[in-house]
């Protein structure tokens, strides 16, 4: 399972230094570390049926989240489930497309900050840790997510 500093780690290395830029949509590169022949990380994670049940609990988590939920208030749930589901599959070399807008857009002038995507990070983890995703699986996804900080996370304001 991985811890909370793990998770950090994993989010910092992978805005610091990630190898692949966010395509012009906002999305995550595809996930290319498994090797070609070897199953992608779609695959290792258990295809869509089980991306979509640990995004459900994710999406629960950060509704009781006190850090964040309020920033959920007005959302249409359902569709921030679908939407992560299909960022997911695509990011991690499945066979969906994300129909949703670009972060970087679509998070514009919500000043979130880097502790709300640190929190909605560890409302995924403790997700994941729930459906008995391994460690690294868990660490592929999150390097994976985090190159989409940037388009999120805003400077506080002046």
């Amino acid at each position: 399972m991985l811890d909370v500093r793990s998770l950090f780690l994993a989010l910092a290395l992978s805005a610091a230094c990630a190898a692949t830029s966010p395509s012009p949509d906002g999305l995550a590169a595809k996930v290319t570390s498994a090797p070609p022949a070897g199953p992608t990380l779609y695959q290792r994670l258990g295809g869509r049926d089980v991306i979509d049940a640990f995004v459900a609990t994710m999406v629960a988590n950060v509704g009781r989240d006190p850090r964040i939920q309020l920033r959920f208030v007005f959302t249409d749930l359902d569709g921030l489930r679908g939407h992560l589901s299909e960022q997911i599959c695509e990011a991690t070399g499945g066979p969906c497309k994300y129909s949703g807008k670009a972060m970087k857009p679509l998070h514009a002038g919500m000043h979130v900050q880097n502790a709300d995507f640190d929190a909605m990070a560890e409302d995924l983890v403790a997700a994941l840790n729930a459906h008995g995703i391994g460690a690294a699986e868990q660490k592929e996804l999150l390097a994976a997510l985090g190159t989409m900080r940037p388009d999120i996370v805003e400077a506080p304001p002046p």
